[in-house]
């Protein structure tokens, strides 16, 4: 197995070289050694001070001692079990593991200068993240991880980092393992709930072993009885690390050839383990062979491992969780199973993409949709069937509690054949008919959740949702197959697709100089003209049963004035004038139309079709562009706001369509995309 090694970056080497020159210590700004880089909402029990290793430990202290194991790394007064666990599995491998903790690190004076890094996978790209090497401590010990080795010092400053990135020391209590095997090597989780296992979990379990992915075990149960210890040895509601998967031969007279075997280590590195059969010292090892204990490395130590039967193991523990290595974890790409990615970041949005679960088909249809082809077979598939294994991630940037994180999961829904052509979004209609061809057993608040799916040839549309409507957040989606296949976001193209002009007959056209003309000169004053404040005394009037007798928004008037003030007085005359009051009326009858409850508010899905039905059809991109800069905490939209979206709208096209230029007879666009200038008009 070989290893993309992964380099320091140029900014990390330019700051190494300087503090060297200097001969000063590196002090981290963005995670300093403070109080709030512990503790956010609880406070520790005992004091705690920050102290550099070199004064922690009585000689001198080593990044490395004697190598890395499993056994170099203990939790400390932190109920992180899960993440200890997971830094265990990988410590099997020296390949990811120095992936993750660069080797060219110590605490030699030509080298040492108080800064270390770490890679981590973080939502679909590896990152390098710098700390200075400050450890809590409270009466000269260490109070987090530690090493058995008191000279040893990776695995507290490992933790650290990986502190650093959830937020503080107390975000990384209480979590799952996989999310930080994932975090360590790019994988795919896969859990297995040993209540309803498949058909061979121990061949599951033993593939996976072989295939390098790392595995983690424990022991679900309620709030009340987590940390508890059983009597046989073992912890509930604690993270165990799965370290081998192995059969041994037993003699004839035991009546059974072999037993399947389980390797686990407790994150506590103490005597707290197994005392069933196949414990630590148990009379079942006398049954094997001086070469199949030496084969097995048997260590007999209060270290925290032992063995014991998978059928104990069933019988005991009640989840599992695996992380496959993918494309993105650090082994070269000769070296990996043949799998394909495909990655796909997006974001649900209130009001724009997200529509919630299927339960809520009204608006299941504006969540974000990824096709995929599947054309090509597995090879050793007789049924021509293509494997593929989806996975949604919700990105959470800082560790938060899991009653404040969205449920997440997803539908995968077969293009008919005589749609496979049209690359447009689907609507609201297709899913009312269309019943989906898999979908996720359940919606999780855990951060990810995969599926493994045998599909025939043909063309998909997956739909990443939360459970409930206007449940916002961002998320990953990874598409892993044997064999490589087009997948990519589906979404409507921002554009003009027609220019609406209010028809106004003559005898309109009078009735309307007959009806303003006393208003407009009353309100226009000796200038002829009416400013921003005139118009918004006239229409504040005109449509107060609309307004519900508020007051037409300052802000919606100036933006008509700059609209329609074709002179640049910055007021209009009355033909100005006359002209807005004519497509006022459209407007008004368009917002009439797409209020369908008649509540004198229109929703954000309302006004994705009143701006369709105007001719103007945006992306998802666009809309949420336009959502975020208008919306209220209700996601209502009232008719003044409406008025003033048109107005920003219209205006966004007009200049857009200015940087077209035409030269040679040809029509050249400009660099950007219209998504992208309604996107940073919109934030200015």
């Amino acid at each position: 197995m070989s290893l993309r090694r992964a380099q320091p970056q140029e900014k990390c080497l330019i700051l190494q070289r300087e503090l060297l020159r200097k001969g000063t210590l590196y002090e981290d700004r963005d995670f300093p050694p403070i109080f709030r880089s512990l503790f956010t909402k609880t406070r520790p029990s005992v004091p705690l001070q920050w102290k550099r290793p070199k004064d922690i430990c009585k000689t001198t202290p080593k990044f490395f001692s004697k190598g890395v194991s499993r056994t170099d790394i203990a939790q400390g007064r932190m109920l992180n079990c899960w993440f200890v666990a997971a830094v265990a599995s990988l410590t099997d491998s020296e390949e990811l593991f120095y992936a993750v903790c660069p080797p060219d690190q110590s605490f030699d004076p030509g080298n040492y200068c108080g800064m270390f890094r770490f890679n981590f996978w973080r939502f679909g790209e590896w990152v390098e993240v710098i700390i200075d090497d400050y450890l809590p401590t409270h009466n000269g010990k260490l109070y987090f991880a530690r090493s058995s080795d008191p000279e040893e010092f990776w695995s507290p400053l490992l933790e650290k980092a990986y502190a650093k990135i959830c937020g503080s020391y107390e975000a990384m209590g209480l979590g799952h393992i996989s999310e930080a095997l994932q975090d360590f090597t790019g994988g795919v989780i896969e859990m297995i709930n040993l209540k309803t296992p498949p058909r061979d979990i121990y061949k599951v379990l033993q593939k996976a072993h072989d295939r390098h992915s790392l595995m983690g075990a424990s022991i679900e149960t309620s709030s009340q009885e987590t940390q508890k210890t059983l009597p046989n040895g073992l912890i509930t509601g604690h993270a165990y690390s799965i370290t081998g998967v192995t059969k041994v031969n037993l003699p004839p007279f035991r009546g059974i050839p072999e037993a399947k075997l389980i390797r686990l280590r407790n994150p506590h590195g103490n005597s707290s383990e197994w005392k069933g059969a196949w414990s630590d010292r148990s009379d079942e090892w006398n049954l094997l062979s001086p070469e199949e204990r030496k084969r097995l490395n048997l260590v007999f130590d209060d270290d925290g491992e032992f063995w014991m039967t998978m059928e104990d193991f069933q019988a005991n523990f009640t989840r599992i969780e695996i992380c496959m290595l993918t494309p993105d974890s650090v082994l070269e790409p000769d070296e990996r199973k043949s799998w394909k990615i495909k990655r796909e970041k997006g974001r649900w949005q209130a009001d724009a993409s997200a529509g919630g679960c299927r339960n809520f088909i009204e608006t299941f249809h504006i969540n974000p949709q990824i096709r995929i082809q599947l054309q090509d077979p597995d090879e050793d598939d007789d049924e021509d069937r293509c494997s593929i294994v989806v996975s949604l991630m919700r990105i959470d940037r800082k560790r938060t509690p899991a009653t404040e994180k969205p449920p997440i999961g997803f539908a995968i829904y077969k293009v008919p054949g005589d749609l496979r052509d049209t690359k447009d979004r689907f609507g609201r209609r297709f899913f009312e008919t269309t019943k989906a061809q898999m979908m996720t057993n359940s919606f999780t608040k855990l951060r990810e959740i995969s599926c493994r799916y045998s599909l025939p040839q043909g063309e998909y549309v997956i739909v990443p949702s939360t459970f409930y409507p206007r449940q916002e957040s961002e998320f990953l989606l990874r598409i892993f197959s044997e064999k490589p296949h087009e997948a990519g976001e589906v979404d409507v193209e921002t554009k003009l697709m027609r220019l609406p002009k209010p028809a106004v007959s003559s005898e309109e056209a009078g009735d309307i100089d007959g009806q303003f003309w006393t208003t407009f000169q009353k309100f226009a004053g000796e200038d002829g003209e009416i400013d921003q404040y005139e118009l918004q005394a006239i229409l504040s009037q005109a449509f107060v049963s609309v307004l519900n007798s508020n007051a037409f928004s300052l802000e919606a008037c100036r933006s008509m004035i700059t609209m329609f003030d074709k002179d640049k007085t910055g007021a209009l005359g009355y033909s100005e004038f006359r002209g807005l009051w004519t497509i006022l009326g459209m407007w008004k009858e368009t917002f009439h139309r797409f209020d369908k409850d008649k509540s004198g508010d229109m929703n954000l899905y309302e006004l994705r079709d009143a701006l369709n039905h105007l001719g103007y059809q945006l992306s998802n991109n666009a809309l949420s562009s336009i959502i975020l800069r208008y919306h209220n905490k209700k996601g209502t939209i009232a008719f003044d706001i409406f008025i003033q979206i048109l107005v920003r709208v219209i205006v966004m096209f007009d200049t857009f369509r200015s940087h077209v230029t035409k030269r040679g007879g040809r029509t050249e666009k400009a660099v950007f995309t219209i998504d992208d200038f309604i996107e940073s008009t919109l934030t200015v």
